[in-house]
């Protein structure tokens, strides 16, 4: 994640020499002397990141992969901005080794492995009303499109040739829908906008549950099966978050939440 914040800012600082002040627009000398306001037929690069993305980053019990939201915006008119981008995310955390044992004085093999991803596709359309070189205010709607998949394995041997192994999976596709209300503010006479937004997101989860396969041997005598558990872990009823062991299982999640993101937009010309 340092490295993609990195790698930004120098496509940014770089860049910026390269292009320069992008609006074509004259500035109103007797009112602002900065701001490079876009115009119809210019490009931006956005780059935001939510309140959900900060609290991912900051949990230290994973190793995160992945990028927060990316898009493209092509100003279609000086007020009409279409954009379509891209969020990838991606989780995971392992330990596998050998464990010596003290009754049979042999190294037993313990592996567990959990991995998340998770990937985005969104279109959206952004009304703007301000044609001020230092303020810029706007109305959105997003629609996104996506995927998410878990997958969690656990191996496991024991002294008298027992063994426990098991491997659940979960994949299922997603959908929703942003409103959001913004805010950028230009700097100076560079081609940058730091801004805000914020609003609602209405998303239906896809994988709700897990699928697990499971070959265990018990004083000798094996056996395999399949069972379920759900995803769905906040439940009023606590009884209902700790069910689990399912032969057959439908979950179900709809979410409507408020959403707060800080962007970060670079412009050029076409």
């Amino acid at each position: 994640m340092k490295k993609l914040f990195t790698i930004l800012t120098v496509v940014a600082i770089s860049t910026t020499s390269s292009f320069g002040q992008i609006s074509d627009r004259e500035n109103d000398e007797s009112t602002y002397l900065i701001g490079a306001r876009p115009i119809a037929g210019n490009f931006g690069f956005f780059f935001g990141i939510s309140t959900s993305d900060i609290s991912d980053i900051i949990d230290s019990n994973w190793s995160e992969a992945g990028i927060p939201l990316i898009n493209v915006k092509y100003y279609y008119t000086d007020q009409l901005v279409l954009k379509g981008g891209v969020q990838i995310k991606k989780k995971r955390r392992s330990i596998e080794g050998e464990l010596f044992d003290t009754t049979s004085f042999n190294d037993l093999e313990y592996k567990h492995v959990e991995t998340d991803a998770e990937w985005s596709f969104g279109l959206g359309v952004e009304k703007h009303f301000s044609l001020s070189n230092i303020f810029d205010a706007y109305i959105g709607l997003n629609g996104n499109l996506g995927y998410e998949r878990s997958v969690r394995t656990h191996n496991e041997s024991y002294f008298n040739g027992d063994y426990n192994d098991n491997e659940g999976s979960s994949f299922g596709i997603t959908y929703g829908m942003e409103g959001i209300v913004g805010t950028n503010f230009f700097i100076a006479d560079l081609p940058l906008a730091l801004g805000c937004e914020v609003g609602f997101v209405a998303k239906n989860y896809g994988p709700n549950k897990y699928k697990y396969e499971y070959d265990v041997s018990t004083n000798g005598t094996a056996s395999s099966g399949t069972y379920y558990t759900s995803l769905v872990d906040d439940f009023e009823d606590a009884s209902a978050n700790s069910l689990s062991g399912f032969s057959d299982l439908k979950a179900r999640r709809f979410d409507i939440l408020p959403i707060a993101r800080v962007t970060f937009t670079y412009y050029f010309k076409n």
